[in-house]
């Protein structure tokens, strides 16, 4: 029962079809003394369609390499815009080790304590170990002069504390570590007005070079034009056009495109 309401529902759906297709009286959708005359429509309008087809196709790809070429000069603006802003605001930059209290990033020594944390700018900054009865010290002064002494415990303050203990070597690695990140950081500042300049001018040159956005431009007006004047387009067209007029002439009604 249900198949066959299925199977009488696309029959009909087909019938409906045939004759929006093919408008007119019963026999000019379907007898077959009429073939030719859907077979010429139908042909043309085909023909019509797929040039149609074509040109939007072509025109689809030529806006795609438009856009794909704003994308690109768009993003390489971006990524000189961020290369810029990291070069005026360097920041922390990335976090290289930490120990105890004190957490090295490449640009900043950053000082962690319960009740707060601050920052101190590697550039300019000296750094020196000392050894002592109960704690290993690093003194970390800034280029203001103020002095920071970060405090390494390597024996315990009383029986049975479960304070953090630091061995020698690995708070004197840490002290390297710190003064080669100084090091870095008085070549990186070196060398940053430089890399700054360098970095603006690129994006001006970016900012200004426009030839292949340009070109991408060109070829979509030139296609454009080109299928605009295109004598096959004229000749899909005006046989669209016979064929329609034909079609009316048999049926009094002029058939969808």
């Amino acid at each position: 029962m249900v198949l066959g309401l299925i199977i009488c529902a696309g029959v009909l759906a087909a019938v409906a079809w045939q004759r929006y297709r093919y408008p007119g009286r019963w026999e000019h959708a379907f007898s077959q003394r009429h073939a030719d005359a859907r077979k010429s429509w139908s042909d043309a309008r085909s023909a019509a369609r797929a040039w149609e087809h074509s040109k939007t196709q072509a025109e689809l790809q030529a806006r795609h390499d438009v856009e794909s070429a704003e994308t690109a000069q768009e993003e390489r603006l971006r990524r000189l815009d961020q290369r810029i802003a990291s070069l005026r605001s360097p920041g922390r930059g990335k976090r290289v080790q930490a120990l105890g209290e004190l957490a090295l990033f490449q640009h900043v020594l950053v000082v962690q304590s319960p009740s707060r944390t601050r920052s101190i700018a590697l550039a300019g900054m000296e750094v020196r170990f000392e050894p002592g009865q109960r704690n290993y010290s690093v003194y970390c002064t800034d280029a203001d002069g103020h002095v920071h002494r970060a405090k390494y415990p390597h024996l315990p303050s009383s029986p049975g504390s479960d304070e953090q203990l630091f061995d020698e070597e690995q708070v004197r690695d840490f002290a390297v570590t710190i003064q080669n990140a100084v090091a870095q950081e008085t070549v990186f500042r070196a060398h940053l007005p430089r890399q700054l300049k360098e970095a603006e001018s690129r994006w001006e040159e970016v900012q200004a070079d426009t030839s292949e956005l340009d070109a991408a431009r060109e070829r979509l007006e030139k296609l454009r034009q080109r299928n605009g004047s295109d004598p096959r387009g004229e000749k899909v067209e005006a046989r669209l056009a016979e064929a329609s007029r034909e079609w009316e002439r048999l049926t009094g009604r002029v058939p969808p495109r």
